[in-house]
């Protein structure tokens, strides 16, 4: 169970000389980090309740919910298409650095999931959640392409937070720009994002330059030490933890939701 958990969070599992076939069809399976990529998805299912008003039929909720699975799992395919060098040093067991996928794998896994997202947000959702999902995912390809390495792990947070406009417009899209409610939601993603990967970040490898130990990714153009990069993640928690409990108290989620 632990193995599955590992692969599932994107950290690979053991290198092996050769894989069985089963093996390598597994590959498919974990490169889209499906751990991840459900905890995004129900991220974006919250954003969409709230800007419902309450549940939605169940037939919105699964073809909403299988969008946004689709789409985290072509973004972090496509990360590990980008990083298919990288991961060699920093996560071995992936997919294509222990070699059970081939890059060309992560870039089909990538590109099919996207579009099967974009077309069930285009026939069955509104043209607003269509264009914030395609800016979502676009920009989701440019951090693993180009902006992680050269502005920083900081740039994700503003990223993933899109996501959860997605699920705001999927119901209610002509508030977008007259409520206030989902860009708090996406402050509150953001925050969160910005707090987990700045603590993560030190995981990776870490670099020795003039005797100071640095992280590998600059934080925001600016690369820190482990202990720098965990306090910002600690007041990164901290500021979602506020948004968490304010956003409670004002829409009325009640004692549950606020201990949650």
């Amino acid at each position: 169970m632990s193995s599955i958990a590992q692969r599932w969070m994107g950290q690979g599992n053991t290198v092996k000389e050769s894989y069985t076939r089963g093996e390598k069809a597994w590959g498919f399976i974990d490169i889209t980090r499906p751990i991840l990529t459900v905890m995004g998805a129900l991220g974006v299912g919250a954003a969409a309740a709230l800007a419902y008003g309450g549940f939605p039929s169940w037939d919105k909720c699964i073809i909403g919910f299988i969008a946004a699975l689709l789409a985290f799992s072509g973004i972090h395919s496509f990360n590990d298409f980008a990083d298919s060098r990288r991961d060699t040093a920093c996560w071995p067991g992936r997919p294509v650095p222990s070699q059970r996928l081939t890059s060309r794998h992560a870039l089909l896994v990538a590109l099919t999931t996207y579009t099967a997202s974009l077309i069930i947000v285009w026939f069955l959702l509104n043209p607003v959640c269509f264009i914030v999902s395609v800016i979502a995912i676009v920009m989701g390809s440019l951090y693993s392409a180009y902006l992680r390495d050269r502005v920083g792990y900081l740039v994700l947070p503003f990223i993933e937070g899109s996501l959860w406009l997605c699920g705001w417009t999927a119901f209610s899209p002509e508030t977008l720009f007259t409520s206030w409610v989902p860009w708090t939601l996406y402050l509150f993603s953001a925050a969160w994002q910005a707090g987990h990967i700045m603590i993560y970040s030190p995981l990776h490898p870490i670099r020795h330059i003039k005797g100071a130990k640095l992280t590998q990714v600059p934080a925001f153009f600016v690369t820190t030490s482990p202990r720098t990069a965990t306090i910002l993640g600690v007041i990164f928690l901290i500021i979602t933890i506020g948004l968490g409990l304010f956003l409670g108290f004002y829409i009325n989620l009640g004692l549950i939701s606020l201990i949650q």
